[in-house]
């Protein structure tokens, strides 16, 4: 699909299926269920290739920056593999349940005018009321 490809002001289309590439590979060899030195060296080795060729989506103005929390976080997934173990043991669930409480909840408290503040006021009183709670709790 994108071998011959004709990108706009002449860019390299190799630069895109190197990103891509890399990228795809990454996400690939991120889900083998057993890793060795070698597939982390590769694990780490794509994702050096979807890096050193990205800012051809910043030239295309597809993205104007990669200031990405999950693609920051694929620069640690070697280093937590070796720890922690392979990825099919990591779970989004926990934090993606607390952006509903925390976020949807305190937006719906809201009158939807000035929402940060409400918001953050609203977060601080349900903090102060789980501490009081604790603090009762435990007397």
């Amino acid at each position: 699909l994108i071998i011959g490809i004709r990108l706009p002001n002449n860019l390299n289309a190799g630069r895109l299926l190197q990103a891509v590439q890399g990228l795809l590979d990454f996400l690939y060899l991120a889900q083998y269920p057993c890793h060795s030195l070698e597939s982390l060296q590769l694990l780490d080795d794509a994702l050096d290739l979807f890096h050193e060729n990205k800012d051809i989506f910043i030239d295309l103005g597809i993205r104007s920056n990669f200031n990405l929390p999950k693609l920051h976080a694929a620069r640690h997934y070697s280093a937590m593999i070796m720890m922690f173990g392979t990825t099919d043991n990591y779970n989004t669930e926990y934090t993606e349940r607390l952006h509903i409480d925390f976020a949807k909840d305190a937006y719906r408290a809201t009158n939807h005018k000035d929402e940060f503040v409400q918001m953050t006021r609203w977060l601080e009183r349900k903090e102060k009321i789980m501490r009081h709670d604790k603090y009762i709790n435990w007397r």
